[in-house]
């Protein structure tokens, strides 16, 4: 009889494992809820026609519009809230029990594959991407040169508008790695919902794959924390939704910004370097990373790498990065107007961002024209200072971490010409690494986006205008995320000085 209860008792399910499995099933089946309510949205008013292909929803409906956006946001503050409740069991080390912790890691990865095999909703880019790899695979057509919205008049384009797919993208803005790999999924299939399997489960499996380097680059700086910081990722809202359920190619860029850290903390300048430079050739958003990470390497160089081992490693870094940077465009290279799409993306006006108050507020003394030059020379200037203060900051590994997290932040709060809600993915990844200090910041920065993102439906389908779209977007997910942002840094000053004053 003793030996039986003791196996009973070792088979007993802790109480803090029916916590986690709570929060795990409640999750899922608000999932379900977010991502049918996303589809209600998405169909109430659906009415386009688009290469004389109509493509129609639900009749509009007001009544069924309140109710779909209020279960919308009912699910995802529920979604917040459990969250919340799962990184405070971590926090306060109630996850240490070995069931506990495998299950708080199984959950998302399941959520992950159950939404891999769901359609977009809530953007269309996925669809974009496809009509990129058919631009690759035409004669004559090239993604750098010939604008997305081409395709709609080809047989191909025609299959996309019914997935409601709108021809409203120009030129690829995308670095070539990634322009490849729309091209190699086009020349696989070009079935579209075998296409975007394809591409989500790239940026699915890319995304995982983030979870486990960020708990590889706790398991250098912050041991305790590894659990704490990858369930901060794997967890969140924003991660689950835009990745898995939206398919956006972030995840890859995000994969090898991560490694590229990695490397850069176990002392491997060159490879670390051309990683960053892979995320580069996806999109070219980690240039903005590369001076705190030179500066590490300058900085932390031991008796192993004295200057000139450390100049030579991160030159055979750069000459690899730039050697597959020719491989990668020889095929697609139109000279300079090979980066005509980056341009276009970086002069764009009137969407969301914090140069949209500024533009409102010169446009009382100057052109419409001279008012957003000034707005992006004024964002740009004030970015590129925090970069150079922040990066001047890197004098250890820690530093590097909560640098990168703050530039890659401050960049799509302030310096963005364009905000979308998959836009937080990048910080959210790189402020994971450093949990403690960034968690509210991160969590009212992503918490804000998941509450704008189904705004964009709501315009196409003419509940709302682009002008409100663009407002509400700007105060709600740029600036209370931004003034939340400041208000906790202050904070942290005022402590760090009533610590340093009280030790004097």
């Amino acid at each position: 009889m003793k030996i039986i209860a003791q196996q009973s008792n070792n088979v007993a399910v802790s109480p803090k494992t029916r916590w986690v499995l709570l929060i795990g099933m409640v999750s899922g089946v608000l999932y379900l809820l977010v991502y049918f309510t996303q589809r209600a949205i998405y169909l109430n008013g659906l009415s386009l026609d688009i290469a004389n292909i109509a493509v129609r929803g639900t009749l509009a409906d007001h009544t069924y519009l309140l109710w779909s956006v209020a279960s919308y946001y009912a699910g995802t503050v529920a979604l917040f809230a459990l969250y919340l409740w799962l990184i405070v069991l971590c926090y306060r080390g109630q996850l240490r029990d070995r069931r506990a912790s495998t299950l708080a890691l199984l959950f998302p990865v399941l959520f992950n594959i159950g939404l891999l095999f769901g359609r977009p909703y809530l953007s269309i880019d996925i669809f974009s991407y496809i009509a990129h790899g058919y631009l690759g695979t035409t004669p004559g057509s090239n993604p750098y040169i010939d604008a997305a919205s081409e395709v709609v008049n080809t047989p191909f384009g025609r299959q996309l508008v019914p997935w409601g797919w709108q021809p409203v993208h120009g030129i690829s803005p995308y670095g070539p790695l990634w322009t490849q790999f729309e091209i190699a999924v086009v020349h696989l299939t070009k079935d579209v919902p075998s296409a975007i399997l394809l591409i989500k489960s790239l940026i699915v499996s890319s995304s995982l794959l983030c979870a486990a380097l960020i708990w590889r680059i706790l398991g250098h700086v912050r041991p305790k924390d590894q659990l704490l910081g990858t369930l901060v990722y794997l967890w969140n809202p924003v991660v689950i939704v835009e990745f898995a359920a939206e398919g956006h190619n972030d995840a890859l860029m995000i994969f090898f910004i991560l490694l590229s850290l990695l490397l850069a903390l176990q002392t491997y300048p060159a490879k670390s370097l051309v990683m960053l430079l892979l995320g580069v050739l996806t999109k070219y958003l980690p240039l903005i990373l590369l001076p705190a990470q030179v500066i590490y390497f300058w900085r932390t160089q031991s008796t192993r790498w004295n200057q000139g081992k450390l100049l030579l490693r991160l030159l055979l870094g750069l000459a690899t990065g730039l050697g597959l940077a020719m491989l990668l465009y020889l095929p697609l290279w139109v000279g300079a107007e090979t980066f005509q799409g980056v341009r276009e993306s970086s002069q764009q006006q009137n969407l969301p961002s914090l140069q949209l108050p500024l533009r409102y507020i010169f446009q009382h003394w100057l052109s419409k024209a001279e008012a957003a030059k000034w707005a992006s020379i004024i964002v740009k200037g004030i970015f590129g200072i925090y970069v150079l203060i922040a990066s001047l900051k890197v004098r250890n590994k820690q530093s590097l971490l909560k640098a990168c997290g703050n530039i890659a932040l401050v960049y799509v709060l302030v310096a963005s010409p364009a905000y979308w809600p998959w836009y937080v993915s990048t910080p959210l990844a790189l402020m994971t690494l450093s949990p403690h200090s960034n968690f509210w910041t991160l969590f009212v920065f992503t918490f804000c986006s998941r509450l704008v993102a189904p705004i964009d439906l709501m315009r196409v389908n003419g509940f709302t205008t682009w002008k409100y779209q663009a407002l509400i977007t700007t105060l709600i997910a740029l600036m209370l995320p931004f003034l939340n942002f400041l208000m906790l840094s202050a904070g942290s000053r005022v402590g760090w000085w009533r610590r340093s004053s009280s030790v004097k």
